[in-house]
């Protein structure tokens, strides 16, 4: 049998970029309801549900991340672009709502540079990047 070599641990700059993706997925789950349900409550549609299906999507990456998963930081970008879009959308089209906006964009920001940076890192440290051609 052949000895399997242990994982390293993260460095610091990872611990650092896993940090700052943790800080704007947990401060869209939090600002979300905030945002729908007390700061500008919509008039024409059901607040509840809208937060809903705006919270529904980061269910799915909760586990990988906190686990600190390269693979989950690394697709879990895919769902920080839709909230990205969405506040540059709001941006141009709702502008009373701007400081929500604002929010919700450096979170989104955080969580999509934050993931990217730390699946980067990890997976070069790990040995899972792609194989260069030749």
């Amino acid at each position: 049998m052949s000895e399997q070599k242990p994982i390293e641990p993260p460095t610091p700059q990872m611990l650092l970029a896993h940090r700052i993706t943790l800080i704007g997925y947990f401060g869209l789950i939090i600002f979300i309801p905030v945002w729908n349900l007390l700061w500008y409550p919509s008039t024409q549609f059901n607040n509840e549900v809208i937060t809903g299906f705006w919270l529904f999507p980061l269910i799915f990456p909760f586990i990988g991340l906190v686990k600190g998963k390269a693979y989950t930081h690394a697709w879990s970008g895919f769902l920080a672009v839709i909230y990205i879009c969405h506040a540059l959308t709001c941006l141009v089209t709702n502008l009373n709502e701007w400081p929500a906006i604002i929010i919700e964009l450096v979170l989104a920001s955080m969580f999509l540079f934050g993931g990217m940076y730390f699946a980067k890192w990890r997976g070069e440290q790990l040995g899972l990047q792609l194989p260069k051609k030749k």
